[in-house]
């Protein structure tokens, strides 16, 4: 089986370029953005085809290190391109799989091999395959974590937005949903904002929260408790008579911390 293995290896990889031309043009004919990278993708998917026949003849140890290392650069790599996406590449799979499959079962006939070793052979492959598709898409996956917790970080930025309206006071509108990375950045900004501004009063204005629930309420106390700590007051504006009964409802309210129904009397107030 060994020999036949090495054999069935060497003649994929003879028909390496002729293979990776061929997934090339469907590739192409699927998503025609990727002609723009055509130059750049063709000599990795004939090193790929390659990497599944050199795949074959290999022990199960010294075939999984290689496959592991192709797949963290490669992953890598093209999760960097902008143009093209995971799902894009994986599509790809099948067309390794049936090409190279049609391969192996023609020298496989030729050779007149059993069925036993044919099923062997086709199992191995598979095997592979499958192998190649975890192994890129491991990187591929850490990429695009890594970069939606940039994007969530910004976006939380964006979402504390403080503006002053004179030396001593400043507004915090809040805006939409708070959910837990918008919360611990709240928490982080506002305090260092109010220290830096040297704040006397900071009007947090509710008016365009969506929702208020035990855990809006709870950030928000942590918040007055803080911004007293570094000698800031917190005023509340904005709020509705459903955020009133939110707060009631949850057992919850304000306690000592000044609270209007609209920014303009929070503003009088500070005034």
């Amino acid at each position: 089986m060994k020999e036949l293995l090495i054999r069935l290896s060497d003649k994929v990889i003879e028909n390496a370029e002729q293979l990776a031309m061929l997934i090339t043009r469907q590739q192409n004919d699927r998503y025609p953005i990727m002609k723009r990278i055509e130059e750049e993708l063709y000599p990795a998917r004939v090193e790929l085809v390659k990497l599944y026949a050199n795949a074959l003849k290999l022990e199960d140890g010294e075939r999984i290190e290689q496959l592991q290392k192709w797949g963290q650069e490669a992953g890598t790599h093209f999760a960097k391109k902008e143009i093209i996406s995971l799902d894009m590449m994986l599509r790809e799979v099948p067309e390794y799989r049936a090409y190279i499959g049609t391969v192996l079962k023609h020298e496989g006939i030729n050779s007149e091999i059993s069925s036993e070793d044919m099923y062997e052979l086709t199992t191995a492959l598979d095997t592979i395959v499958n192998d190649v598709v975890y192994y890129f898409s491991l990187p591929f996956v850490h990429y695009e974590k890594e970069m939606l917790k940039i994007s969530q970080a910004a976006i939380a930025e964006l979402s504390v937005p403080i503006a002053s309206i004179n030396d001593t006071t400043a507004i915090l509108p809040l805006i939409g949903v708070m959910d837990f990375n918008r919360g611990t950045a709240l928490q982080e900004k506002v305090l260092k904002e109010a220290v830096r501004l040297n704040l006397e009063y900071l009007i947090i204005d509710l008016s365009g929260l969506q929702t208020t629930d035990t855990f809006v309420a709870q950030q928000l106390f942590i918040l007055f408790e803080s911004l007293s700590l570094v000698g800031a007051v917190p005023v509340v504006s904005g709020v509705t008579p459903a955020i009133a009964q939110t707060l009631v409802g949850l057992g919850l309210d304000f306690g000592t911390i000044k609270s209007f129904a609209t920014l303009k009397q929070a503003i009088q107030y500070v005034a």
